[in-house]
């Protein structure tokens, strides 16, 4: 940062819609209108960061902490500064480091959420590397936005004509506005993945590296690519790990997207024919899951909640709750419980989760961290068009999640957006991509668009595969790659140890 005079921001209190507790969400993504950016002057200069100790019970041992000071808005740095919170897990062999890997977590819940969670998968990349993470300007956002910024969002209810989208959207358009018209700080108009990818700019200046490594982890694989897109000659390498392919958005991923769901389907059927866990067990799973889809779809359902309101029941919700909780293990009995209930006709379990979902993911401040990044297409006719493609690939789960669901929620972001699905510039250094079964495609897709490039998958339903499988053979890779650039050969996977 430079020396010039900035206005600190006040922080407020926010009350977060992020709290609503849904079913969790692998590749979630809340994504809007896309435009063409104007690049702001790239930071000449930034003070040498002063990492001292973290605070008594903050982190693993020997973990450090610091903030950087970056503009609100890159466009105008010499006004209001966010500050975000930095933490480092120091390289244990000082005569071996080559420098920092930053590591690009989703969102949030911020850098400790990294590095305290599972420090033991950085041990052998710390041989060589400084592991860096940090709460990224959307995870800090709740400090500075006012409180209309954090009312949780409506219920997304599936329009069946023009008339009723516009008027959903139109609803959310007003939540949005008074967030905008509330925030004297601007704050909520660059929470988009361009103005993320530039604090990592300052970052990497500031740690003095010439070209930056990075860890992305999920959505943080946004960013990352928007890095690589701005910043082309700064980037020494890259690991995406369970991240969506921000080149082509959520139609361009739909194919890769269903074929998981439809294998994670057949993974459920199979486990509901020999556990007796499985509330359906003994039962034809996908004739009973069609024929809800087909009653929904032909008459909603109607399903009142005293905490977060009303909402109408159709396919596609069954359909975008279905490819939120297939892919997790954990979760089959509870899903095939509400199946059996649901074909009884109580669409409770459907009703509380969508509503929940509604209520964060179409919140003000959920639309502006996701909305501006532009991976879905926004209207009425893209609505119908992208469901109608869909439900072509596949007819159980067509319409469901990005292109439905998600479309919705940011139908009231109407404002230019900032990081359009594009290719990435040539002459990029090859990348490793990571994914399970969840993520692998999607992954895949993405690094397929870097020459050189390579893919790993795992052989499990886990998300974010570097962190959460405890997997040797993926670090291995992973830090082999980031260590001394070699990636493994095409068609890599590793398998799950039982």
């Amino acid at each position: 940062m430079t020396n010039r005079m900035k206005r600190p921001l006040r922080r407020a209190p926010i009350r977060s819609a992020y709290r609503v507790k849904t079913v969790p969400v692998a590749l979630s993504a809340l994504s809007a209108l896309l435009g063409p950016a104007v690049l702001p002057v790239a930071a000449q200069a930034a003070p040498a960061l002063i990492w001292r100790a973290c605070p008594s019970g903050q982190g693993p041992a020997r973990m450090e902490c610091t903030a950087i000071e970056v503009p609100a808005d890159w466009s105008a740095p010499g006004k209001a500064t966010i500050k975000l919170d930095l933490a480092r897990l120091p390289a244990t062999d000082p005569s071996l480091r080559l420098g920092s890997v930053l590591v690009v977590p989703d969102g949030g819940p911020g850098i400790q959420g990294v590095l305290s969670s599972a420090p033991e998968s950085f041990t052998t990349l710390r041989w060589h590397f400084d592991v860096v993470s940090y709460n990224p300007r959307t995870s800090v956002a709740g400090r500075y936005l006012p409180p209309s910024c954090g009312v949780p969002g409506l219920p997304l209810n599936d329009p069946r004509d023009r008339a009723a989208y516009e008027a959903q959207a139109a609803g959310l358009e007003r939540l949005v506005d008074r967030c905008r018209q509330d925030d004297t700080t601007g704050l909520a108009d660059h929470l988009d993945s361009d103005s993320v990818a530039r604090d990592m700019e300052e970052i990497r200046i500031a740690l003095g590296q010439d070209r930056l490594t990075m860890l992305a982890f999920s959505y943080g694989g946004v960013p990352a690519a928007a890095y690589a897109r701005l910043y082309p000659g700064h980037v020494r390498a890259a690991v995406f790990d369970s991240t969506p392919d921000s080149t082509v958005g959520w139609r361009g991923m739909e194919r890769a997207q269903l074929r998981a769901t439809e294998a994670a389907f057949k993974r459920f059927t199979t486990w509901c024919a020999g556990d007796d866990a499985c509330a359906l067990r003994g039962r034809n799973v996908r004739r009973l899951w069609r024929e809800l889809i087909k009653s929904t779809g032909r008459g909603p359902v109607t399903y009142a909640s005293a905490r977060l309101g009303e909402i109408r029941l159709t396919d596609l919700h069954l359909k975008a709750l279905a490819r939120l909780v297939l892919p997790i293990p954990e979760k089959a009995p509870e899903f095939a419980g509400a199946l059996l209930k649901a074909s009884k006709g109580d669409f409770a379990w459907f009703g509380e989760q969508i509503l929940g979902v509604s209520a964060s993911w179409s919140s003000p401040g959920a639309a502006a961290t996701r909305c501006p990044d532009g991976l879905v297409r926004l209207g009425y006719e893209a609505l119908v068009s992208d469901r109608r493609y869909s439900e072509r690939i596949s007819r159980d789960f067509g319409g469901g999640v990005g292109i439905g669901l998600e479309a919705l929620a940011c139908s009231g972001w109407r404002h230019r957006p900032v990081n359009p699905p594009r290719p990435l510039p040539v002459g990029l250094p090859p990348v490793l991509g990571l994914g399970g079964d969840r993520d692998f495609s999607v992954t895949e897709l993405l690094v397929s668009k870097i020459p050189g490039s390579v893919a790993v998958r795992y052989d499990g339903p886990v998300h974010v595969v570097y962190l959460r499988a405890k997997d040797t053979c993926v670090t291995g890779y992973a830090d082999r790659y980031l260590t001394k650039l070699t990636l493994p050969s095409a068609d890599t996977a590793c398998a799950r140890v039982p």
